[in-house]
C-alpha cells in the first residue's frame, strides 16, 4: 500500500475522517456526547507535537443523507461543527462520501514523488 499525502511539497499529512450518526436515533443526550467526542479528540490531538504537525481532520455527517460537511483541514484550523439530529440513517450515503472525499482530497505517493 502506498502513502498518502496531501501534494504538500515540506511534508506529510495524516487524513483523519469522522463519520458521524446524525440521524433521528441520536436526538438529545447521544448527539451532544458526539460533539463532545469530536471536541475531545481535537483536544487531544491539540496536545500532541506530532500530531500538530501531521493530522488533518475532516467531517461527514450521515442521516438520510450524508454530507462532508467540514473538508480536511489541519487541526490548528479545525472547529468542531455543531450538529443537531434528525431522519433516518444512511450509513450507506456515509461511505460513498466518505469514497468521494478520498478520492478529491488525497494525493497517493508515487514512483516519480516520494513522501
Amino acid at each position: 500500500m502506498s502513502e498518502m499525502d496531501f501534494g504538500s511539497t515540506d511534508s506529510r499529512r495524516m487524513p483523519v475522517y469522522l463519520l458521524l450518526d446524525v440521524s433521528g436515533s441520536m436526538a438529545g443526550a447521544p448527539i451532544m456526547a458526539v460533539e463532545q467526542g469530536v471536541q475531545s479528540l481535537h483536544n487531544e490531538l491539540m496536545g500532541q507535537p506530532q500530531a500538530v504537525e501531521l493530522v488533518n481532520l475532516g467531517v461527514i455527517t450521515f442521516a438520510s443523507s450524508a454530507n462532508q460537511i467540514v473538508p480536511l483541514t489541519p487541526i490548528t484550523s479545525f472547529m468542531p461543527p455543531p450538529l443537531s439530529a434528525g431522519g433516518g440513517t444512511a450509513l450507506g450515503a456515509a461511505l460513498r462520501e466518505l469514497g468521494r472525499a478520498l478520492d478529491k482530497e488525497i494525493i497517493p505517493t508515487s514512483a516519480a514523488k516520494k513522501r
